[in-house]
């Protein structure tokens, strides 16, 4: 991370840009203050046009160098050559003022007007050769300011990055406002200005910092950090700092919730375990222990719900709810297929559901064994079910029911039939009786239909019910409804 910040903070150091980048001379602002200048310096050659010729003789009097000096053979210079220099000094000093030129020339910018002033001197006391040569030089001095105006805002750019990495606030605002001098919408030197007029703060911030982690206090220290980044976000001492505090805590941090996690899965307290190490993967999601740990978790989890499964099903046999069995022993071998308890319980559970089921047939409708088959087939499932186990009463109280529900289907009853002598009677399944007034017989427990004819009358049909265990069962049937 740290290198990533420097390469970033490497592609946004001192941008060096040509002067004048930022500004149009066309702008509203900039039109104002040229004209002003320039009347200035039509008013000021107005002045040196009119009241110099009083002060001179003519403003064609040549001077003659002294005879037998260096410049006896040279050019004379007349008043209006030093007059056009002064011009010349005049009007650059004017457009370059409008370009600042007094925050940022200096010394050269002094010197030019100090060079300029003795021209102006020597215009007056008629010297006009040297006049033009300081104003000449002064133009010389202001266009050497102007061609070197970008080494001027590099040299600045950089001795303000320099004094600023060196804390040395004051030096770092003097360039920074030098290049903005320069050049008003240089972002980059915008920025660090921004950034030096912070940087007592940031280092009282950091100050707090080193303070809090020598106490022994990172939580503070990280809050401090953050504090010096929230005024300069590309400090870079407190971006290492805070990415080393950060670290820290987050070590401790997972140290924290790792003791937990191994705490609880000590005790058996999966939640608790469950939610340290939660805490402890989102600080170190690639830690290998954190992944061991929520194995550990996982397996213990199976194993405690395979436990209560079993538990579960226990308690389900124990009240001979064995559909429920079934269903909990399927849950636990979908949790662990290999789980023998549930393949054995599986197996006994089912065979008693089926057990239940054969008597829960007959006992829900008994009437079903007052048949021959289903009767033998009654006899054979109490043969083959033998005596109930003693953990199992309510298959032992079906056995029993079943048992006497067949011995009083075998168990014949005694019906008497009462007609009229003239109605012959017969029972369906059993045997045909002829006509009587009373006829006594012994049927077996269950349903029979019994008829009656007799010529002339209606037909009678009647549905005799035996009930297994009665004493007697009494009818009367006779055909009373003629053709």
């Amino acid at each position: 991370m740290a290198a990533a910040r420097k390469h970033t903070r490497s592609s946004e150091g001192p941008i060096l840009q040509p002067p004048g980048s930022g500004h149009q001379p066309g702008e509203t602002g900039d039109n104002r203050w040229l004209w002003i200048s320039l009347a200035l310096v039509l008013v000021l050659g107005l002045a040196v046009i009119l009241v110099l010729p009083g002060l001179i003789d003519t403003s064609q009097q040549q001077v003659a160098p002294p005879t037998g000096s260096a410049d006896a053979g040279a050019v004379s210079v007349t008043a209006a050559d030093a007059n056009k220099a002064m011009q010349d000094w005049l009007q650059l000093r004017a457009r370059l003022e409008l370009e600042n030129i007094a925050q940022w020339g200096e010394p050269g910018w002094s010197q030019s007007l100090e060079m300029a002033d003795a021209g102006k001197r020597l215009l007056v006391q008629r010297n006009f050769s040297a006049a033009r040569e300081n104003f000449t030089r002064a133009v010389q001095g202001l266009q050497q300011l102007e061609n070197g105006r970008g080494l001027l805002l590099s040299e600045a750019l950089v001795a303000g990055f320099d004094a600023l990495a060196e804390n040395d606030v004051a030096t770092a605002v003097k360039n920074f406002e030098r290049v903005l001098a320069i050049e008003p919408d240089h972002q980059g030197a915008q920025t660090a200005l921004s950034r030096a007029v912070v940087r007592a703060e940031v280092l009282q911030q950091m100050n707090i910092a080193v303070l809090a982690e020598a106490n022994g206090d990172p939580v503070a220290a990280q809050v401090a950090y953050r504090q010096a980044i929230a005024l300069d976000a590309v400090y870079e001492p407190a971006l290492d700092a805070l990415e080393r505090v950060t670290e820290q805590l987050h070590a401790l941090a997972f140290q924290d919730a790792m003791t937990r996690a191994l705490s609880a899965l000590d005790a058996g307290k999966l939640q608790a375990a469950g939610k340290a190490l939660d805490e402890a993967a989102s600080l170190q999601p690639d830690n290998t222990v954190v992944a061991d740990n929520r194995q550990r978790l996982q397996q213990m989890w199976r194993a405690a719900a395979l436990a209560s499964l079993r538990r579960q099903a226990e308690a389900q046999a124990g009240r001979e709810n064995w559909q429920a069995v079934v269903d909990l022993y399927q849950q636990a071998l979908k949790i662990d297929s290999s789980a023998g308890f549930a393949t054995a319980g599986l197996t006994h559970a089912g065979e008693r559901v089926k057990l239940n089921a054969q008597f829960d047939h007959y006992l829900q409708q008994p009437d079903r064994i007052y048949s021959p088959d289903p009767l033998k087939n009654a006899e054979k499932l109490l043969s083959t079910a033998g005596k109930a186990p003693a953990d199992e009463p309510k298959l032992a109280a079906k056995i029993s029911e079943l048992q006497q529900l067949v011995r009083q289907a075998a168990m014949p009853v005694t019906v008497t039939l009462y007609s009229d002598g003239q109605t012959e009677i017969a029972v369906y399944h059993v045997d045909r009786l002829g006509s009587f007034t009373e006829h006594r017989l012994e049927l077996l427990p269950g349903e029979y239909t019994v008829v009656g004819t007799r010529a002339g009358y209606r037909d009678v049909r009647k549905q005799l019910r035996v009930p297994p265990g009665s004493k007697s069962v009494l009818m009367v049937i006779r055909c009373e409804e003629p053709f």
